[in-house]
């Protein structure tokens, strides 16, 4: 099945703030969920709200012609599913464990009553809702004005950034699907090949298995400038 992609990797952190988490989890049950298995279904009537312990997860939804559109992931430290336990409105994505997970669940009357009474938890939800606003608005822009080129160098770049980069050198996972890379950048898994294998030709960058060693950050920042105008 074709899939593309709005959002990215689990690199927008929001870790569930120290001081309300003992408040959360007071009220929340503890699961453990195996890898491949779906956690929610687009369009169902379910309304609790998941802290994840640990795993990750991947938000995607699919069109009218069956396309997979791969949002975010999500790990550790995030949660999903409050917004069906706010507006109680069916579900609007689909979640999906990518490995195993431990998550602390919580009913939407309880999550609600969270809110309400647990001095900053309004506050810092109206913050994380802002904040996946002004992400989804970005990468709608990118999707929108930047070429795939342009889009495939940037998403290596954000990726650099997020797991370091030492002497203008970074290591970074794409994972052996270069069809899931492509999915998180709205373009397909040949565009995504065609590039990397450009930007090796460059000695911009090494491809091992599920890996990319970028061997000149500063380089590649460049050639993305060179294509966004």
């Amino acid at each position: 099945m074709a899939t593309e992609s709005a959002e990215a990797t689990a690199e927008d952190q929001e870790p569930f703030p120290a001081d309300l988490r003992d408040a959360f989890l007071a009220q929340a049950r503890p699961i453990r969920v195996p890898g491949q298995t779906d956690v929610i279904d687009a369009g169902s009537d379910t309304t609790e709200v998941y802290l994840i312990r640990s795993g990750t997860v991947q938000i995607s939804v699919y069109s009218l012609n069956g396309r997979e559109v791969i949002l975010r992931e999500m790990g550790p430290g995030m949660i999903f599913g409050e917004l069906a336990a706010i507006d109680r409105l069916p579900r609007s994505a689909n979640v999906r464990t990518l490995e195993d997970c431990q998550f602390s669940v919580m009913r939407a009357d309880r999550f609600l009553e969270f809110l309400g009474t647990v001095p900053q938890a309004g506050l810092w939800m109206s913050k994380l809702l802002a904040g996946r606003i002004r992400n989804l608005t970005e990468r709608t822009l990118e999707l929108a004005t930047l070429t795939v080129v342009a889009r495939i160098r940037g998403e290596l770049l954000r990726r650099a950034l997020e797991t370091g980069v030492a002497d203008d050198r970074a290591v970074i996972r794409v994972g052996r699907r270069q069809a899931d890379f492509a999915a998180r950048i709205g373009t397909h898994r040949e565009a995504v090949s065609r590039e990397l294998n450009a930007l090796k030709k460059r000695s911009v960058l090494r491809h091992s298995g599920s890996n990319v060693e970028i061997l000149s950050v500063g380089k590649l920042q460049s050639l993305h400038e060179s294509v966004c105008g």
